[in-house]
């Protein structure tokens, strides 16, 4: 895989947010997997932070990859699926489940040919 390139788009004045280091890592590292694995023939891939909604951070994670179809992006999130020979199908819904103990919430935004938005809404604490 040839990766043209890595975008980081990251807002270095975010308020603190209360979140655990470790779990948040793990949705990460899943959602950076799976847009390399996306992008098996290279492409771009796109890290963003930036304010959300009042309250809330946006995280993404962007790729040109092949896209998801709307019955992929439906069920993404439910344990056990996946379209990958070797996969689990439990990155996803683990992610979910990360975000949503930490009070945020997450969205898959997809088109074939071109690629996936995983978006991470998360609550800010200001300090």
């Amino acid at each position: 895989m040839l990766l043209g390139l890595q975008r980081r788009l990251l807002d270095l004045e975010l308020p603190q947010a209360a979140l655990d280091p470790g779990e948040m890592r793990k949705v990460f590292l899943n959602l950076i997997v799976n847009s390399l694995e996306a992008m098996d023939e290279g492409g771009t891939l796109t890290l963003r932070t930036r304010m959300a909604e009042r309250g809330f951070l946006e995280a993404a994670v962007e790729d040109t990859g092949c896209g998801m179809s709307a019955e992929s992006r439906a069920r993404a999130f439910e344990l056990f699926f996946t379209t990958k020979d070797n996969g689990t199908g439990l990155g996803m819904a683990i992610a979910r489940t990360v975000v949503e103990q930490h009070g945020g919430r997450m969205e898959i935004r997809s088109r074939i040919g071109q690629g996936t938005q995983a978006r991470v809404l998360l609550p800010l604490e200001v300090s």
